[in-house]
């Protein structure tokens, strides 16, 4: 349980970095560049929070996709974020591609208008044990 724990401390800071670098006016390519890596590290935590838990419930975690299917049944992600979930995997995987302008400033996008608001309500159940 003090693994479970330590993950859960260290995505809650790794959420924290991602607010905190999209509160402030993303001006420069350097700032685009720093939320897409903060988004990277918070989705990497959430997933890897959800594989330690996994287990508990009986569910396979082995790789990202599962340990995000296993976040849902366990209803750490609601299921109308599920599709959005989905969608941020395949951006963690794009990420590496942020050279491209219009791959940076699209996944941008969408960490802002909505992966962070899914991040926010899934850190809040992890945080209260469920729903």
């Amino acid at each position: 349980m003090a693994d479970v724990r330590a993950a859960l401390e260290n995505l809650a800071r790794a959420h924290a970095r991602l607010v905190e670098f999209t509160a402030f006016p993303v001006s420069t390519e350097r700032d685009k560049a720093g939320v897409i890596q903060a988004f990277e590290f918070t989705f990497e935590r959430f997933w890897k929070v959800f594989q330690k838990l996994a287990p508990e419930a009986g569910l396979p975690a082995d790789s990202p996709r599962q340990a995000l299917q296993a976040g849902a049944r366990m209803g750490y992600v609601p299921h109308d974020h599920q599709d959005a979930w989905a969608r941020m995997l395949a951006d963690r995987n794009l990420a590496s591609h942020t050279y491209h302008q219009d791959v940076a400033n699209a996944v941008f996008d969408r960490i802002v208008g909505e992966y962070l608001p899914c991040f926010d309500e899934s850190l809040r159940r992890l945080q209260s044990g469920g729903e």
